[in-house]
């Protein structure tokens, strides 16, 4: 289809297969022509093995706005990996009424566990 100016590198391969393993499980993915979309998985399977075939299935199978956000996840899955090593994620221990109270507020703010601790309790550390 669309030629990209992108190849999936050996670092990124990964983060490729589980994004277009997850878009292959839409029907109507790569393409809305039934008999298309079927042709497409099957060739994926036998494709995903190696970098070479991954890609040349990439180049046959998707257009310019599916490569793009192919790029997009791709580059989501490196900043992902590149906080989580920049600043781990730290594991506590809370009573069940502590828990309770932070995710009961977390889900009325709409906002992860985290977010609510740094929102709500970041300006009292910041007073400190």
């Amino acid at each position: 289809m669309a030629r990209s100016r992108f190849t999936i590198t050996r670092q990124d391969k990964t983060a490729a297969l589980a994004y277009l393993s997850n878009k292959l499980r839409d029907p109507y993915w790569p393409s809305e022509d039934t008999a298309r979309q079927v042709k497409a998985e099957r060739q994926y399977k036998d494709a995903k093995r190696e970098l070479v075939t991954l890609n040349a299935w990439c180049e046959k199978w998707l257009d310019s706005t599916q490569w793009t956000q192919l790029k997009n996840a791709i580059r989501a899955a490196r900043k992902r990996t590149a906080d989580l090593q920049r600043d781990p994620p730290k594991s506590v221990t809370l009573s069940h009424k502590a828990w309770r109270i932070i995710s009961d507020l977390a889900k009325h703010d709409e906002v992860t566990l985290s977010a609510l601790i740094e929102d709500r309790l970041g300006k009292a550390w910041d007073k400190m």
